[in-house]
């Protein structure tokens, strides 16, 4: 395995070589530790210095694995991100059938839009606001690839018609759940956010499903509901 040097890489008393393993660990502990930090005392509020001082780590060891406080703003949002949907989620969520993807996919956007701090997202855009477009425009490119496939797999198995207007119905899906998210509308909207997206969601599944689907997505919502169906 490749070494890093910890001179170059990492601040410690002692001189030691740090895999890069070792070094990857470290700083996903470090985001852990800083996105709790951000979520206590607000984004804006928490200095690079007072992550040094409630950390008890020097500024050097800090910046050789953020090079700023932008860069550690990203990281911590993608961080938060992949906590959300790994590889290894994704592909298991695939086994299902579309439906029950869709459903699913549902739940995790409403647990990552309630996991998130209106006033951090308002600092976020305000003080950084080409890490806010990155970290947005990913999501959105995230949504909607694995839309395009949840649809291809429900052509494929029965349960989507094959006539929808696939490239409106996409644009249209990822628009909303970005717009949703957007720090000014959440302060404004008159339904919980879970309430909002489960009308989405269902409503696209029924403009999608064939009768096959429609019968799944009945016995999924009314005989087996999923956590946020019955919890608006």
């Amino acid at each position: 395995m490749e070494t890093i040097y910890i001179q170059n890489v990492f601040m410690c008393k002692f001189n030691f070589i740090m895999t890069e393993s070792e070094f990857n660990r470290a700083r996903e502990e470090l985001l852990e530790n800083i996105s709790e930090l951000f979520l206590k005392y607000g984004l804006r509020s928490t200095s690079m210095d007072d992550i040094c001082s409630h950390l008890k780590i020097s500024k050097k060891t800090l910046y050789q694995y953020f090079s700023n406080k932008d860069d550690l703003v990203e990281q911590i949002m993608m961080h938060r991100r992949n906590n959300y949907r790994t590889q290894k989620d994704i592909e298991e969520l695939k086994q299902h059938n579309s439906v029950e993807i869709m459903l699913t996919i549902r739940d995790h956007i409403i647990r990552s839009f309630n996991s998130r701090m209106p006033a951090n997202l308002f600092d976020l855009k305000k003080y950084h606001p080409d890490v806010y477009q990155r970290v947005n425009n990913k999501d959105q490119i995230f949504i909607q690839n694995l839309f395009n496939e949840v649809i291809d797999k429900g052509i494929r198995d029965g349960y989507f018609r094959s006539d929808i207007n696939r490239e409106i119905q996409v644009y249209l899906f990822v628009k909303q759940m970005s717009l949703i998210g957007e720090p000014e509308m959440i302060s404004e909207l008159k339904y919980p956010i879970s309430t909002i997206v489960s009308t989405i969601v269902e409503n696209i599944i029924r403009s999608f499903a064939t009768p096959q689907g429609m019968h799944e997505l009945e016995h999924l919502l009314y005989n087996k509901p999923h956590e946020k169906t019955t919890k608006p």
